[in-house]
């Protein structure tokens, strides 16, 4: 029993010897992980809670009609410090609306250019694409705004980029396209979402044929 024993303790010395080490440097490097995951955590959420509260700066300032100097650098450091959560774009998303209301449009831009490249949620870079392009557009650079519309997009956004690609077309006075883009956006329009404005835009771009059909309601009544 002892000669087991000893051979026991031997074979165990020996793996060790090989082995001992990576096990030590497998442990530490877990608990390394779990406390990093942990400590990332809580820097994650402490961020997204300082970020939410200077925020609350930026929106009180636009909403008041107030933007000054401080409310500027306020933007600017959310953008800076805090660009990895969602307050920063929607900071820079607010803060373009009050320049376009201002008639600033070379800084209204700017604030959707930086949202659309560096926003932490795809849907808001979106959106901030959208509102470029619209922007652009009212520039005098409708054949841009068309081809910053070509972005791959996931397919809940397709209504949106389709209406404003039926709007340029319908300023240029190519009735087709704008009734094709119209169907689009109508055609994947959310449920439940509003869709009168939708409908008077794809009819005032009808082909004639289509516009001198008549509805299923005139047909229900004349029969």
């Amino acid at each position: 029993m002892a000669e087991f024993d000893n051979e026991e303790m031997n074979s165990l010395k020996r793996w060790w010897d090989s082995n001992g080490m990576a096990l030590v440097i497998g442990v530490l490097v877990g608990v390394v992980v779990i406390v990093g995951w942990q400590g990332w955590g809580w820097y994650t959420d402490n961020q997204a809670t300082e970020a939410a509260d200077v925020y609350q700066q930026v929106e009180q300032g636009i909403a008041g009609g107030n933007v000054d100097e401080s409310v500027l650098e306020t933007v600017a450091r959310l953008k800076q410090d805090y660009a990895g959560t969602p307050y920063a774009a929607s900071a820079a998303l607010r803060l373009a609306g009050y320049h376009v209301q201002q008639q600033e449009y070379a800084k209204a831009r700017e604030q959707l250019d930086w949202a659309m490249n560096n926003a932490a949620n795809e849907g808001v870079s979106h959106i901030a694409r959208v509102r470029a392009a619209r922007l652009v557009w009212t520039q005098g650079e409708p054949e841009q705004a068309l081809e910053m519309l070509d972005a791959e997009h996931p397919p809940a956004f397709d209504a949106l980029y389709a209406e404003v690609r039926g709007d340029i077309h319908a300023a240029q006075g190519d009735r087709e396209a704008a009734y094709k883009a119209y169907q689009r956006a109508l055609d994947t329009l959310p449920q439940d979402t509003p869709s009168r404005a939708l409908e008077t835009k794809l009819a005032d771009n009808a082909p004639a044929d289509v516009a001198d059909a008549p509805s299923d309601q005139e047909s229900a009544s004349a029969s």
